[in-house]
């Protein structure tokens, strides 16, 4: 379980400020390799570029809505979503 927004920077340990990500993606979303839009969708950096695989493990899912939990209390909270993509996305 990845926090959306750091515990560091007062992100709560809460489901709406989570994310389940396989290990790979967990540390592109920290270094700010991908994030969320507003309407639940992947974002990719510009700068992962790369390969065949870079294009099946990133690029395939760009623009694409993440799986989320069918109760809507654990979907993401827009602050923390907010909150990632100013501080750590990298366009």
């Amino acid at each position: 379980m990845l926090w959306i927004k750091w515990k560091q920077f007062g992100g709560p340990c809460t489901i709406n400020n989570g994310l389940a990500l396989c290990a790979l993606h967990h540390s592109a979303f920290d270094m700010g390799a991908i994030s969320i839009d507003d309407n639940m969708k992947l974002l990719v950096s510009s700068g992962v570029n790369g390969n065949q695989m870079v294009e099946q493990l990133f690029w395939q899912f760009s623009n694409k809505v993440i799986g989320l939990p069918k109760n809507t209390k654990g979907h993401p909270k827009d602050t923390f979503i907010h909150w990632h993509r100013e501080q750590v996305f990298k366009l």
